[in-house]
């Protein structure tokens, strides 16, 4: 460890912050849950002898040090720390740490339909989702999220961002802020609409404001926050609904020139005026050079989530003229209706290679550019940098530790490269978010997996008429 981050750590390395405990725990009426109260969990513990990759430009990377956890938060980094009496102490020998990865666009809700996109017309994932979306209760919508939340937290996601488009009802929305909740993640859900929702009807700001009263009153909560999924850039109510979003403080999220069909929407937006730092657009694959500006000057970010985008033929992100412009980047699984998945660790190494694919360079992108976009950066999207995205004294202790002891996942001194290119969720040994442990040595806690994936199972026959 150099002197200068030597010195950054006795300065630092003692802040904390009293940690929150949920007072109450409120559960939708009619939705019933096997998940263990997290806020029972030890939230204190000491992880020794490991590899961190902070993603903290400040603090820089330790390749053998101590990190200790007291009340949710990260206390202190040192190469040499004493065991205060009576904690968890949590070997890191052959281990990388870092911190918790952050999903910024998933459709929670179609978790249920996995892979159902079919090959042929009538079949694709639009008129399939449509048509299953129907089905669905605020029961079907809590088991959705659930279920997404358990893959998430197996596969080192510690934040997920629910665009909620089944918006149905309140109840539809608050599903997943209790699912989120019970399972000790962190998280944002924006409020959309639904598919079938007719143009002309306006959004339902009444609904909107039952969940942002419910959930600011809620302690339980505390670490969800609740934005807006916009309605398409043709709406009749764009304006209008984003003047609301803007009075209530919510963040916004648009799908907007996702293809070469709905080239220029993002034009659109700007001449609008709409365009800002609260914006995030999901995708973008269609984005002009001077749309890249547009984006570039209003301050708002982009998602991209290439697998989904791939495999429903929407072209290929745009990572590179998006890097350049210094555009602050996330990325997400979006559906896995086409992505089969949630595999951040895949997302990045696609982005990483498609970059330098396009660019003709084996040295385009590095796996610390990509990273970025899954920690540090997607939480500086959500307005919650302050709170999580790196390994920082003083912040949650939202962190993931993978054991460099599995056969894809061992035998390499460049951590950053092994992360990206060799990591599966299967490598991943440890999660916290908050300080809860919600996975050690690669078992999932507080619920059982088992059952889950057999009411998952069990709910699509049912919607199947099996």
């Amino acid at each position: 460890m150099n002197l200068l981050r030597r010195d950054f750590l006795k300065k630092t390395g003692l802040l904390s912050v009293a940690g929150l405990l949920p007072t109450g725990l409120i559960q939708l009426q009619n939705i019933q849950t096997e998940i263990k109260d997290h806020s029972s969990q030890e939230q204190n513990f000491l992880i020794r002898n490991v590899h961190i990759l902070s993603m903290d430009e400040e603090i820089g990377d330790f390749e053998r040090s101590s990190v200790l956890v007291e009340n949710g938060k990260i206390k202190e980094i040192s190469p040499q720390i004493s065991a205060p009496e009576g904690i968890t102490v949590i070997d890191g020998t052959d281990g990388i740490l870092l911190p918790g990865l952050i999903d910024n666009h998933w459709h929670l809700w179609t978790s249920l339909l996995r892979s159902m996109s079919g090959s042929r017309e009538g079949e694709g994932y639009f008129p399939m989702t449509e048509r299953y979306s129907k089905l669905y209760s605020p029961d079907d919508m809590y088991l959705a999220a659930k279920f997404a939340a358990a893959e998430a937290i197996n596969a080192g996601v510690t934040t997920l961002n629910d665009f909620n488009h089944n918006a149905r009802s309140p109840q539809h929305v608050m599903a997943s802020f209790d699912a989120l909740a019970e399972m000790g993640m962190r998280g944002h859900i924006a409020y959309g609409g639904y598919r079938d929702l007719p143009a002309n009807t306006p959004t339902d700001w009444k609904g909107i404001r039952q969940v942002y009263k419910q959930v600011s009153e809620n302690e339980k909560y505390r670490n969800i926050s609740l934005g807006l999924g916009a309605r398409s850039v043709s709406s009749p109510f764009l304006e209008e609904d984003w003047q609301m979003a803007r009075d209530m403080g919510l963040l916004i999220s648009i799908h907007a020139s996702s293809n070469h069909q709905q080239k220029g929407q993002i034009s659109e937006l700007y001449q609008k005026g709409l365009l800002g730092k609260d914006v995030n657009i999901i995708h973008g694959n269609a984005i002009t050079p001077e749309e890249i500006q547009m984006v570039k000057e209003s301050g708002a970010s982009i998602t991209m989530t290439p697998f989904s985008e791939m495999r429903i033929g929407y072209g290929l992100p745009k990572v590179n003229e998006l890097m350049r412009a210094g555009i602050n980047l996330g990325l997400g699984v979006d559906t896995t209706s086409l992505s089969g998945n949630i595999d951040h660790f895949s997302t990045m190494k696609v982005l990483l290679n498609l970059g330098n694919a396009l660019a003709f360079d084996e040295f385009h992108v590095s796996p610390r550019d990509v990273m970025k976009m899954a920690t540090i950066d997607a939480a500086r999207l959500l307005g919650i940098e302050d709170k999580t995205g790196s390994v920082t004294p003083g912040k949650a202790a939202d962190l993931i530790m993978l054991k460099k002891d599995d056969l894809n996942f061992s035998a390499s001194t460049q951590p950053y490269h092994l992360i990206v290119e060799a990591a599966q969720p299967e490598n991943v040994e440890f999660v916290s978010v908050d300080g809860k442990i919600l996975k050690k040595n690669g078992e999932l806690m507080g619920f059982d997996q088992k059952e889950l994936v057999s009411q998952a199972k069990m709910t699509l026959r049912k919607m199947q008429g099996k």
